[in-house]
């Protein structure tokens, strides 16, 4: 059976009581504390209802938020992995009057140690992309299709969802000694047609997109860099 540290986040059922304890009392180099959220994401899978493919389910944004002390010694290194189901949303639908639709949803997760993102990320590019979709429906047919051009009732729509597991590694190198805040975020950012970001839906009607996320977790191992010279590299 696996055992977790559980954390409780406002607004959920998520794990987040006692996982403060182990990050705060993180000392020696190969200590090791996670934080989990059970909340599942679903998908409406019953066809030509109107939530067909409809996201359910899900986490908050925020996933944790918490202090980390570390020894004051040279290369302590945290690595840091935020491991999150992920579920896009889009609906595209065109008729005679707009013969070409598109929209995007992404997942976005960040990570911050004292308020600065954490590598790979920087402050040009604060979160990386766990999960992103963009979706275009486009026809010329409905000019030769007189009869429901007649009737004006011609339409075509793509609905599509998935849902997926991903997992990426963020690395503090030198954080030096003391206590550290330690936050990992997860955006849904969402574009329209005309590819200006729009808000995710929460109605999944025609021409809309959506995310939602969970469920995750966030585990933090303290190490020691292999190398006198630090023992990570980062570039562009």
């Amino acid at each position: 059976m696996q055992q977790h540290h559980k954390l409780l986040l406002p607004g959920i059922i998520v794990a987040l009581a006692i996982a403060a304890a182990p990050f705060a009392s993180a000392q020696s180099s190969g200590n090791f504390a996670s934080a989990i959220t059970t909340t599942q994401c679903e998908i409406n899978t019953v066809g030509g209802t109107p939530n067909a493919g409809a996201l359910s389910g899900g986490a908050p944004h925020q996933v944790l938020d918490t202090t980390i002390k570390t020894p004051n010694s040279q290369f302590t290194t945290l690595l840091i992995t935020p491991s999150l189901v992920t579920g896009l949303f889009t609906n595209t639908a065109v008729t005679q009057d707009m013969q070409s639709s598109a929209v995007s949803a992404a997942v976005k997760v960040s990570v911050t140690l004292d308020g600065n993102p954490v590598a790979p990320a920087t402050t040009g590019a604060p979160s990386i992309i766990y999960d992103q979709r963009f979706q275009q429906l486009s026809t010329n047919v409905f000019d030769q299709i007189l009869t429901c051009n007649a009737l004006n009732n011609c339409s075509i729509d793509l609905v599509e969802s998935t849902l997926a597991a991903h997992s990426f590694n963020f690395v503090a190198p030198n954080v030096g000694g003391g206590t550290h805040e330690l936050k990992v975020q997860w955006t849904f950012e969402c574009t329209d047609n005309a590819g200006a970001l729009a808000d995710c839906t929460a109605v999944y009607t025609a021409n809309t997109a959506g995310a939602c996320a969970g469920p995750g977790s966030v585990t933090v191992t303290q190490t020691k860099a292999f190398t006198q010279s630090g023992g990570v590299t980062i570039g562009p």
